[in-house]
């Protein structure tokens, strides 16, 4: 079981050239022509993978997968914003983030969920009990619900990620849409959750979060220092002092494996998670895995990164090479883990990503920072908080955090909506591979004036603004775009801004040009086709081997499990329609 090899860095490096030479025999090759209905369902979410992701690190578990399976490879996020806050509930629901409860990185809470009606969230700093309020809030039904429609109040839906924008949006559920709450015996587990005392004689160690009642006894959660605990120091393997990536450097084991054989962390601590429930738990029947190692390094060298080190290196940890194939070697690892069990020909596997990215080239942030001589923070003489990534993707203000050090084109952007003397209608703003402004006055002749602004920022092709109804945007006005971007524009443009149209959307939406960023220097969020089109892989029971070109989208996923599943659900409460998957071929 070649996937199982990762438990020490030596170990976890010949595991590597394993997974590099031949994929795992648990990704294919079983239960290819078996025309039953699967009773479990595995959806792991490959965080900011593209399509070409997966060849140019050479994801052969992955790649074996998509061989036995179904592949679309022109599978599209299908809704903005493109971002692992909104998407991993769009997963679960089959909802567009218009009808979710929130649409993108900045929360205005209209209706006052979360506190005074108007107050403004940062959606990637709220807790699970906020996003579970919201989600109460909207009352509809996810995947964890039909799941128990169809198996009993009593099956298991079991979460596990490395952040908590990704675990709590996917998977608390409302008791307004079936009568009954989150199921206590859910499992809602991420790998960052409070500071805890080292267990090496460092600084920077955390516990995981569970947020839901306590995870079951088997992780032992009550017991100091144990395996799930990790070393997560801000600037880890050098990465404080390296450009570009120094503006949001790694965060000790969080994202990476590291070294420690008894506290590995990064996608490998979510495999290990995943694997601890199929080995120790029955019960479970929808599992959502998330590795975002492939994110945080595409954030931080851009989604091409292909720079190496010295086996064991500081260098080969911290970029995309090594820990994309760490990635893979723990798909493989989990398919092994089912089969280890018998679960494998019972088990619908999802493999996608909730976004793509694309590079800086220009990139209009800042990587100038505070304080010398590292310079990866916000300038606290502005009273803002946090890294320069931070700052580069928000301007503004809520409860507990501040963002007033903007690049110079957001500062721009300002003070065009400042009226001499006054103050600026900007309230706040949130950049990456697009543009979303919220204003205190948000009439249509102030809605009209930012989009008019947000047309002159470098990179927009587009500007639109929120309609009277708020249920949709109106295109403002484009500028000069080449021919296959004007083609793309035309196809998805409209209807993907249209998808995060609501009242606690932005008021101006701006689209941006290929290949520019102003977070970080590999970002998502856009409509581009590079930050669109992700991998979408159907394995399992009941599902031949077969690519198909339709544009199948995140939104559609939870209605084919469904019927892949033989699960009965309303097409009327999703905006996701269910696609046909492949048949076996008869044997």
């Amino acid at each position: 079981m070649r996937g199982r090899q990762s438990i020490g860095w030596t170990m976890l490096a010949a595991a590597l050239v394993a997974a590099a030479l031949a994929p795992s025999a648990a990704a294919g090759g079983r239960g290819g022509g078996d025309r039953k209905k699967p009773s479990r369902v595995l959806i792991i979410m490959l965080d900011q993978a593209r399509p070409d992701t997966i060849e140019r690190y050479g994801m052969e578990n992955v790649k074996e997968l998509m061989r036995e399976g179904a592949s679309f490879p022109n599978a599209l996020v299908g809704h903005m914003a493109a971002e692992t806050v909104v998407s991993h509930s769009v997963i679960t629901s089959g909802l567009f983030p218009k009808h979710m409860g929130w649409s993108n990185e900045v929360h205005r809470d209209v209706a006052g969920v979360l506190g005074a009606p108007g107050d403004y969230y940062v959606t990637s700093s709220m807790s699970c009990a906020q996003f579970k309020a919201l989600i109460e809030h909207g009352g509809y039904k996810k995947l964890p619900d039909y799941l128990d429609d169809r198996f009993g109040a009593e099956s298991k839906f079991v979460s596990i990620a490395q952040k908590r924008t990704a675990v709590c949006p996917a998977g608390p559920t409302s008791s307004a849409a079936d009568g009954t709450p989150t199921d206590p015996e859910d499992i809602i587990l991420q790998i960052r959750g409070s500071s805890a005392p080292s267990c090496d004689g460092a600084s920077g160690w955390r516990q995981p979060e569970d947020a839901n009642p306590p995870a079951p006894l088997y992780f032992g959660l009550a017991t100091p220092c144990n395996r799930w605990w990790t070393w997560q120091a801000l600037g880890a393997y050098g990465t404080e002092s390296i450009l570009p990536g120094r503006i949001y450097p790694l965060e000790g084991n969080r994202f990476v494996p590291g070294r420690d054989p008894a506290h590995l962390g990064g996608d490998t601590w979510s495999a290990d998670a995943a694997i601890t429930v199929i080995q120790n738990d029955p019960g479970w029947r929808g599992m959502l895995v998330s590795l975002g190692g492939i994110d945080k390094l595409g954030h931080m060298w851009g989604p091409e990164d292909m720079e190496t080190g010295p086996p064991g290196s500081d260098q080969e940890m911290r970029h995309l090479p090594f820990v994309a194939k760490n990635a893979d070697v723990q798909v493989g690892r989990i398919v092994d883990a089912l089969e280890a069990r018998g679960l494998l020909d019972e088990t619908l596997i999802v493999i996608t990503a909730d976004h793509g990215a694309q590079t800086g080239r220009p990139f209009y942030g800042r990587f100038d920072g505070f304080p010398p001589p590292d310079g990866i923070g916000c300038d606290p003489a502005t009273g803002s908080t946090g890294l320069r990534s931070d700052c580069n993707w928000y301007y503004g203000r809520d409860a507990d955090e501040v963002y007033l050090d903007p690049s110079p084109a957001i500062a721009a952007f300002r003070d065009a909506l400042t009226p001499p003397g006054g103050a600026t209608n900007l309230r706040f703003s949130y950049q990456d591979a697009h543009i979303a402004a919220w204003l205190n006055d948000n009439s249509r002749a102030a809605k009209r004036q930012a989009a008019g602004a947000a047309l002159d920022l470098p990179g927009v092709i587009a500007s639109f603004y929120l309609n009277r109804a708020q249920d949709g945007y109106r295109l403002f006005a484009t500028n000069r775009m080449s021919r296959a971007e004007r083609r793309w524009f035309r196809r998805h443009g409209d209807e993907l801004v249209d998808t995060m149209a609501a009242p606690y959307g932005p008021d101006v939406t701006a689209l941006l040009e290929t290949d520019v960023t102003y977070g970080v220097m590999g970002d998502h969020g856009g409509h581009t086709r590079l930050v669109q089109n992700i991998p979408m892989i159907f394995s399992g029971p009941g599902v031949g081997s077969r690519d198909s070109r339709r544009q199948i989208r995140l939104v559609d996923v939870v209605p084919t499990i469904l019927r892949a599943m033989g699960i009965d659900y309303e097409k009327n409460d999703m905006d996701g329609k269910a696609v046909r998957l492949p048949r076996p071929h008869r044997r």
